[in-house]
């Protein structure tokens, strides 16, 4: 019965959702497409090139690690290929709060592909290749797309997962390909189509490090960064591993790398207008950081190996589109790399986006109906951005074509919802990365309570599969359990009062309270997080009510911002951009909700008007 009414539903198009791209992006929109019983397929200009990281070889990290969870909580793939993929982890932050620390992982990418190729094919995901070139629309509606050689591909709804590749150019130098990342093609025609619809498009920028074969680089000159000391996992489903190999080494640039760059600067494509387009502030490149922190002394790198089966290694933090003969100046200056050999040299990419406030909270976009686009064609960067924008653009298309509810997440939900609503409502003036800075509730949303976050909400909507369901039910049975013993009082008070002090743990009480034992140890951390940080998460609450309060509270015209040391950079460029007359529309701006509290508490106080300058008088008078 199922069977007959696909066909009917299907009368007309080859597939219920078609995602143009294979990227992440791509990837979470078709896995999420084919659990609820859509006919989904992928086209892409490669179908070897699944899930691949053109970047650093690594999921995970501050901010990140908390959107795989979430993914993974939801029903996605991400975390679990990750697990099953992950040559070493990390966890980030140890020393500091459950709110800041993060998991990230350095996989193995060519096994990370594979992995989601098969993943692909078991799912009954139809895989195509083909260069799309036009959106099919009719009666303001999507139907389909049209591809390079002419033919057609008709679907009831479409999510555009282009990444990095609308009308891309790669940048070494003055040598300037129109190509898309590692070589690959660039796609041409898309951008035009969108533009004619009446889509307005941007211009970013991002680039990568050069690769250095594995063979050339002294190894006992750089300093072992060593993994987890304790088994960890990012799924929810995984069992938690500990791996021991030493597969990610560190060593820092010193002043004859910056040397280098500063002679060469005349040639660096940053800097004598080849590159138009805005590149992502928090991954700047090599010569940027150079120029725009000269007092910097040294600049800390880390060499990551891409994969087993490959002999290239990744320098995360020398990103650079310098000419491949200043690369090797400068590489042959760090330790360790003085007879380096680079298998490919850093470049930058540039390529069109979509401005993200022409879609709706559903990712479907504007004006179109059936047409959603996920992941860096939003304006984003990352692969975790973008896998958790296909999960939901996935979701709400098949949500479209059965006419149920969409599912949307909102900014006390989840990493997620705080990226979607920054993406729909703010000003996107540069690829947007997720941080923790970024997230009022951050302290509620961290990566060991996601499952108890989202998973309903998953199950809720048919992503969650009945194996996954059984494990949330069983450990959702223990936490509410452990909650419960954490009441009982012993001497000096409620159990769950007693562990807000630092120096009381879990283990205190595991011989006092019967049954604490019993609960498996990632319960029992839990619960210890809930009751340690019970007073914070309050507090973090009645500050984010306030802010939600004040939104139309006026700031004073003319304030040196720049003064402000408390801000972050790009809080403080905005506010000295935009001057919003109110904290509402420096929210609106991209102001982060965790930097505007720091402005309404010096409004309060009176300290920003302090700051206030004192207006010129026009000439003449």
């Amino acid at each position: 019965m199922k069977g007959a009414r696909r066909g009917l539903r299907n009368r007309g198009f080859d597939f219920d959702v078609l995602v143009v791209g294979s990227g992440h992006a791509g990837c979470e929109a078709a896995f999420a497409a084919a659990r609820l019983n859509m006919k989904a397929a992928m086209v892409t200009m490669d179908v070897g090139n699944v899930a691949g990281m053109p970047c650093n070889p690594a999921i995970g990290g501050p901010g990140k690690a908390q959107i795989v969870a979430e993914i993974d909580a939801l029903g996605g793939e991400m975390a679990l290929a990750t697990d099953n993929t992950a040559i070493e982890m990390r966890l980030l932050n140890a020393s500091k709060g459950p709110a800041v620390q993060s998991l990230r992982a350095q996989v193995d990418k060519r096994a990370y592909s594979a992995y989601m190729r098969r993943r692909i094919e078991a799912s009954g995901i139809k895989l195509i290749k083909g260069m799309v070139t036009e959106v099919l629309t009719g009666a303001g509606k999507a139907y389909g797309v049209k591809l390079e050689d002419g033919s057609a591909i008709r679907a009831r709804t479409v999510i555009l997962c282009t990444g990095v590749y609308l009308e891309s150019r790669i940048v070494i130098g003055p040598k300037v390909v129109e190509s898309g990342p590692i070589g690959e093609s660039s796609a041409r025609g898309l951008s035009a189509s969108l533009a004619s619809l009446g889509f307005e498009l941007g211009r970013f920028k991002t680039g990568t490090s050069p690769r250095i074969l594995k063979g050339s680089i002294d190894w006992d000159q750089l300093v072992p960064e060593r993994g987890a000391d304790k088994p960890v996992a990012f799924s929810f489903m995984s069992v938690p591993m500990l791996r021991s190999k030493n597969v990610c080494y560190s060593a820092y640039t010193n002043e004859n790398t910056h040397e280098v760059v500063r002679k060469n600067i005349d040639r660096a494509p940053l800097f004598d207008g080849t590159i138009e387009g805005v590149g992502p502030r928090y991954c700047p490149s090599i010569e940027d950081k150079v120029m725009r922190f000269p007092n910097r002394k040294r600049h800390q790198l880390y060499f990551e190996i891409e994969s087993e089966e490959s002999d290239d290694v990744y320098i995360l933090g020398l990103s650079t589109s310098l000419p491949e003969d200043v690369q090797y100046q400068m590489i042959y200056t760090v330790p360790g790399l003085t007879k380096a050999k680079i298998s490919r040299p850093g470049y930058a990419i540039e390529y069109d986006y979509l401005i993200p406030s022409q879609i709706h909270p559903t990712f479907e976009v504007q004006g179109i109906s059936g047409l959603f686009t996920a992941g860096q064609i939003n304006a984003t960067s990352g692969y975790e951005e973008a896998a958790a924008q296909g999960l939901l653009a996935g979701v709400n298309a098949a949500m479209k074509i059965k006419e149920e509810e969409p599912l949307v997440l909102g900014r006390k939900e989840a990493y997620i919802g705080v990226l979607l609503d920054d993406l729909v409502s703010t000003v996107i003036e540069e690829p947007y990365r997720m941080l923790t800075s970024r997230a009022e509730h951050r302290l509620f949303l961290r990566h060991s309570n996601a499952d108890m976050r989202l998973t309903p909400l998953g199950r809720r909507v048919g992503l969650v599969s009945e194996e996954r369901w059984q494990a949330f039910s069983r450990k959702a049975e223990f936490i509410n359990r452990g909650r419960a013993l954490l009441e009982q009082k012993v001497t000096g008070g409620a159990i769950k009062d007693l562990l807000r002090s630092p120096e009381r743990h879990i283990e205190d009480f595991i011989g006092v309270v019967d049954g604490l034992g019993g609960l498996p140890e990632e319960v029992l951390s839990e619960i210890e997080i809930e009751a340690k940080y019970a007073g914070f998460i309050e507090r973090q609450n009645r500050e984010a009510r306030r802010l939600e309060k004040h939104l139309e509270k006026k700031l004073p015209a003319n304030v040196n911002w720049r003064q402000l040391k408390s801000l972050s950079r790009e809080t403080v460029d905005k506010l000295v951009r935009y001057r919003p007359p109110t904290i509402g529309r420096a929210l609106g701006v991209g102001v982060s909700p965790s930097d505007a509290l720091v402005i309404l508490a010096m409004l309060r106080s009176g300290k920003l008007r302090a700051l206030v300058q004192p207006e010129r008088a026009p000439r003449g008078e």
